[in-house]
């Protein structure tokens, strides 16, 4: 049996881990980066902010006695899954990362390698549909020959220097008939979006096949070397149940 459980949260899957943790009366605790104004329910405790770096990190699960560290975080989170793997490294814990698996590429995908990338990518009086999350908006604001929607649960933090964007203020999921409507509506061209795999972001991919749209896929940041990674939640489960979980 494990002793208290840390998990880096902010998916579906981080959810549904602590609620199942929390189901079997275990020690859990969620952690957010407090990005999202209004958090989805975890059902255990919350902490929300960041912890200082690595080293921040690893005095926390050790003033925490923290047993396990499970990092959840979002399939594209570039510097959490490394913080991670460090700080477990140092306190001595072993540490978990759940990522759910990518979507294969489809054909007439376009595969871009970043943010950048992807801006790139993107023809002269292009009309794109940002799904790539607010803080992801700078990386495109050097293209004022493309106009852009963008859409996520909080506004962006800058907006674009010259004007041609629109933000669209929603919560997923989407059905793929609710896509369509919205690209149809903004007479989207190309589709950005970042390779999150799951059923949840599916819909609008399939939207955009379905209208023709043209769609730039970009890839996941590396994790760190020698992670120790499952893509569902039963296989974290698992993973915790057995003795001496490493």
């Amino acid at each position: 049996m494990t002793g208290r459980i840390l998990v880096l949260a902010g998916t579906t899957e981080a959810r549904r881990l602590c609620a199942a943790l929390a189901a079997e009366n275990r020690d859990v605790t969620a952690s957010l980066a407090g990005v999202t104004r209004s958090p989805a329910d975890h059902a255990c405790p919350v902490r929300t902010g960041g912890f200082g770096g690595v080293d921040g990190l690893t005095q926390w699960l050790r003033d925490h006695a923290i047993s396990h560290l499970i990092d959840a975080t979002h399939p594209h989170a570039a510097r959490m899954p490394h913080h991670a793997q460090a700080a477990a490294i140092a306190a001595g814990i072993p540490c978990l990362h759940l990522k759910r698996p990518p979507w294969p590429l489809r054909e007439h995908q376009l595969r871009a390698a970043s943010l950048e990338h992807a801006a790139h990518l993107l023809p002269t009086g292009a009309r794109a549909f940002l799904a790539t999350g607010a803080v992801s908006s700078p990386a495109f604001h050097n293209r004022a020959d493309v106009h852009f929607v963008l859409r996520s649960i909080d506004p962006p933090s800058s907006r674009f220097p010259a004007g041609n964007a629109i933000f669209l203020n929603a919560r997923p999921p989407f059905t793929q008939a609710e896509e369509e409507s919205t690209f149809r509506e903004h007479a989207i061209t190309h589709l950005i979006a970042k390779n999150s795999g799951g059923d949840a972001g599916r819909a609008k991919l399939d939207a955009a096949d379905a209208l023709g749209i043209k769609t730039v896929m970009v890839d996941r940041p590396p994790l760190p070397p020698g992670s120790k990674t499952v893509p569902t939640v039963r296989d974290a489960l698992n993973w915790l149940a057995k003795p001496g979980a490493s």
